[in-house]
């Protein structure tokens, strides 16, 4: 009687290291692998599908974070090699300048103030060469700067939206026709008001000849018996 194969066992590290090469074998086969094939890899190592969308969760965390990290790393490589330009710039006109006042005050003033600007300019420089070791705060304020500009160029699009979709409204008659309408119709409550006003006036204009009329002696005596 022939004895039964032991039965095969592996450790995490072997099953860990049999789903790596499995999966590597399958990018073999194809370029992409989907979810549920995934799943049912997982499956048949014995790993529960709750474990695999932890993983998968936690997968796409760190390679958001790593994107992040990763983007911060370039902006601020930008930022640096920016920074960077300026100062050597600075630092060339600095010492073109500084030669000049240098010969100009030991040529005709005995070299006696030259150096106090040199000093105020050199200060400067540090506090330049500074943001090129430490460009967080420069790459700060430049962005908020960036998304101010974006805010104002968002807010003059939309004017000049709003204003384009009134000419076209004008032109087009229909605005125009509204405004007439309401033209027409303050117009007419114009009128009548100058109309009431108008009768008002004339039917006091009456009352007061009525009553002057009345007080009038001449008329008075005639009316007595």
């Amino acid at each position: 009687m022939s004895e039964s194969p032991p039965r095969r066992t592996y450790s995490q590290e072997e099953v860990t290291e049999i789903l790596k090469r499995a999966l590597k074998q399958q990018n073999l086969r194809s370029e992409v692998l989907s979810h549920d094939e995934l799943v049912e890899m997982a499956d048949e190592v014995g790993i529960d599908r709750d474990a695999i969308e932890s993983a998968t969760a936690d997968l796409a965390q760190t390679r958001a974070a790593e994107l992040l990290r990763q983007t911060e790393g370039r902006e601020l490589a930008e930022e640096r090699t920016r920074l960077l330009g300026r100062f050597m710039s600075s630092l060339f006109w600095y010492l073109v300048i500084g030669g000049v006042l240098f010969f100009i005050d030991r040529r005709f003033t005995g070299g006696t103030w030259y150096y106090w600007v040199l000093l105020g300019w050199g200060i400067a420089l540090a506090f330049r060469l500074r943001r090129v070791f430490f460009p967080e705060d420069s790459l700060r304020r430049r962005k908020e700067k960036e998304l101010k500009h974006a805010r104002r160029l968002e807010r003059r699009a939309e004017r000049q939206a709003r204003h384009r979709r009134l000419s076209e409204g004008l032109r087009a008659g229909g605005p125009a026709e509204m405004v007439n309408a309401g033209a027409r119709e303050f117009e007419t409550a114009v009128q009548a008001g100058v109309a009431a006003l108008l009768t008002v006036a004339a039917r006091k204009i009456q009352e007061h000849a009525a009553r002057a009329h009345a007080d009038d002696p001449r008329h008075s005596s005639k009316r007595r018996p």
